[in-house]
């Protein structure tokens, strides 16, 4: 029943080892103070003397020395400091005569030492007069050793008797208390609750009346029987729990406050693939099955909805998260969690969940069915018309414009008809994932049936953008398409509208662009109209007018004309302005007011502002070079230019190619660039203004820079 070693040992005993070291501890504090006290008390004593030895000195032995050294009887002096030495204490005596050393006696090495001086006053015709100096030093050694040996000797009577009364206290207190309270906890420690057991009994004589010991072995039997009949009733109650858990076909769990798994029935062992329930009870069950979102985002145990609902003591519902399994994969599931309470306080959560698998693959079918055509996979015709109204509703609230081009196959029926339905379908899949891979994720393409299909574009900015939108799609059948073994040449018939240049109207967008396309198809097929034709014609014209002024550099075609500035009074030319023209390769000139402004909305006025520059200050430079020194030339700089990140670096570069002095160089700038006040325009402002070169304000009030002047 009980640890004879505890019991029969009784330094076995924490608690009487705690007391003794308690007895000890208080004991031994109490004797250092006391020997402190005791020790202090004898060295002020000794130091006393010291103090009394000294004042001897100086009553009886400084007369007499200091006759002798009057007398010059340096043996006489010499006698009475080594005399001096007799006294106790006392190591060391010297005589000084005018800070000279003039007779000594003893050795002052002592470690620990006390010193005195004495003036040496020998009364001479009624006059004293100082002759010397007596120095006298005392050891402490001697005390200092005789304080130890009565320390040692008073801590060891001490500790002797301390280390007799904690014994005693000691073997007492375990005869009497410990080894009891050892009985007591051995026979808990080796008691199982679940299982019977003999009742707890002291090896002690019986006492007439209880004491805390007999109080203790009664509480103690009878808090095992109540323990007993508890655990019980603890196990009926949870045979029939697990009965009810085990028999359902819902999988269930249930965690504490801390969001450790307590249990975990079949059901839901069978759905996450675990094959014991110890597999998950006392993990952490979010990191286990709920770590993760549908899309693959880590889902932090602080936003978990089990997690949030369990520390606020509410019920969650959820159908939209997926659940993990042992081996990795996921499946969405529905969830409903409840707290758990004992005694009015909650002590975790317990949820059920079921598979919803086949009814996601159900509803994601039938989405499908709805809206995606189910040979090409792209948007059918109803999802189409509503991305059409959500884009139409957004461009009013943004105030952009959005395009829709309704696109036919050229020659796809004699295709279908020569080569079979099933290579008219391949044709059809494959352009689709061309149509698909041109597009930008804003946009869409659907297939409306056949072989039909729309494009919406959101966001573009005018024709020309639109245009350059459907020749991208045009490229798409540049590429032949290989089906068995063969090589399918397709082109297409595209009618593009514009919202809201052509309607503001969602219905007419897409009548407007079919017969948009029915036109180009008129037109020839394999091209694209606008619904208007004249706008048409303007959107092809500025293509065409990009596409030449690329070329224009590489031809020679751009050149400049240089504008006189004159002196309006004394009639000097004082600088010219340099003025870019274009004459194309037809030889026609080309008006600036046309190019210009599409070369600063393309940026291609950053190349050819660079030319003009170059070609500007060489000019300049022949000039300077034939005597017309003080010419100056002004060469306008467009906002697309100048916000470039390398003009400087341009400008510096003009400058030094030719050898221009830079101040000869004026940058004209339109007053747009001054007002966009930003870091990098006061820079650059900054960066010109230290090469040299000045700077003019141009054509204030426009806008546009006068190149095209």
């Amino acid at each position: 029943m009980s640890d004879p070693s505890l019991a029969s040992h009784p330094l076995k005993s924490r608690l009487a080892r705690r007391l003794i070291a308690a007895i000890i501890l208080f004991s031994a504090a109490m004797v250092l103070v006391m020997t402190a006290l005791q020790l202090y008390q004898e060295y002020r004593r000794q130091l006393h003397e010291v103090e009394a030895q000294f004042q001897q000195i100086g009553e009886v032995h400084l007369r007499s020395l200091t006759q002798s050294l009057w007398a010059t009887n340096n043996k006489e002096v010499q006698i009475q400091l080594e005399g001096m030495l007799q006294v106790p204490n006392i190591v060391h005596a010297a005589v000084h005569e005018k800070d000279q050393l003039h007779a000594q006696a003893g050795r002052s090495d002592s470690v620990r030492t006390v010193e005195r001086r004495y003036t040496m006053r020998y009364e001479y015709h009624g006059q004293p007069l100082e002759i010397g100096t007596l120095t006298v030093v005392a050891t402490l050694d001697g005390i200092y050793q005789q304080l130890f040996r009565q320390a040692t000797q008073v801590l060891l009577d001490n500790a002797l008797r301390t280390f007799l009364v904690a014994l005693f206290v000691f073997v007492l207190f375990h005869r009497l208390i410990t080894r009891h309270l050892a009985t007591v906890v051995e026979y808990l420690r080796r008691t199982d609750p679940a299982a019977a057991a003999a009742p707890l009994a002291l090896a002690r004589a019986p006492r007439p009346q209880p004491d805390e010991l007999d109080v203790l072995v009664t509480a103690t039997n009878d808090m095992l029987a109540k323990t007993h009949a508890t655990l019980d009733a603890l196990r009926d109650s949870e045979v029939r729990v697990r009965l009810l858990l085990d028999s359902t076909s819902e999988a269930i769990y249930g965690v504490d406050i801390q969001g450790i798994c307590t249990f975990a029935n079949p059901a839901c062992l069978r759905l996450l693939g675990y094959g014991s329930e110890r597999e998950l009870i006392g993990k952490r069950i979010h990191e286990l099955i709920h770590h993760t979102h549908p899309d693959g985002r880590h889902y932090p145990i602080e936003a978990c909805a089990v997690r949030l609902a369990t520390l606020a003591g509410q019920t969650c519902h959820r159908n939209d998260e997926v659940h993990w399994r042992a081996d990795g994969s996921s499946f969405p599931v529905e969830y409903w969690s409840h707290p758990m309470t004992k005694d009015g306080e909650q002590i975790g959560t317990v949820v059920a969940f079921i598979d919803i698998s086949e009814r996601r693959q159900a509803e994601a079918d039938l989405h499908r069915l709805a809206y995606y055509d189910n040979l090409t996979g792209l948007p059918n015709r109803m999802l189409f018309n509503d991305r059409v109204q959500q884009a139409l509703i957004d461009a009013k609230r943004r105030n952009r414009f959005v395009a829709l081009m309704m696109l036919d196959m050229d020659r796809f029926k004699v295709i279908n008809d020569t080569m079979g339905h099933d290579a008219g379908d391949a044709l059809l899949c494959e352009i689709a994932a061309r149509l698909q891979r041109s597009i930008r994720e804003t946009d869409t393409v659907s297939r409306l049936g056949g072989d039909e299909f729309a494009l919406l574009f959101t966001d573009v900015t005018d024709s020309q953008h639109v245009a350059h939108l459907a020749q991208l799609v045009l490229a798409q059948f540049i590429t032949p398409v290989a089906i068995d073994g063969r090589e399918i040449f397709s082109g297409a018939s595209i009618g593009v509208v514009l919202y809201p240049t052509d309607t503001e109207e969602g219905d007419s967008l897409l009548k407007f662009a079919d017969s948009a396309m029915y036109h180009a198809k008129e037109c020839g097929r394999n091209n694209y109209q606008f619904y208007s034709q004249d706008m048409t014609a303007s959107a092809q014209q500025r293509l065409r007018l990009e596409t030449e002024l690329r070329r224009a550099v590489e031809r020679n075609e751009l050149f400049l004309h240089y504008q006189p500035q004159v002196d309006a009074r004394s009639g000097r030319i004082t600088g010219v302005e340099a003025l870019l023209r274009w004459q194309d390769s037809a030889g026609d000139s080309i008006s600036p007011a046309q190019f210009i402004p599409l070369a600063e909305e393309t940026g291609l006025i950053v190349p050819i502002g660079k030319w003009v520059l170059k070609t500007a200050c060489e000019q300049l430079k022949r000039w300077h070079e034939a005597g017309h020194e003080d010419i100056l030339m002004s060469v306008n700089v467009a906002s697309r230019q100048f916000r470039d990140l390398l003009f400087h670096d341009t400008v510096k570069q003009a400058i030094e190619s030719s050898g221009i002095p830079p101040g000869a160089l004026e940058l004209e700038i339109t007053e747009s660039i001054l007002l966009e006040n930003s870091d990098d325009t006061r820079h650059t402002l900054q960066a010109i203004k230290t090469l040299g070169a000045s700077l003019a304000i141009d054509d204030f009030g426009t806008g546009y820079s006068s190149l095209s002047y």
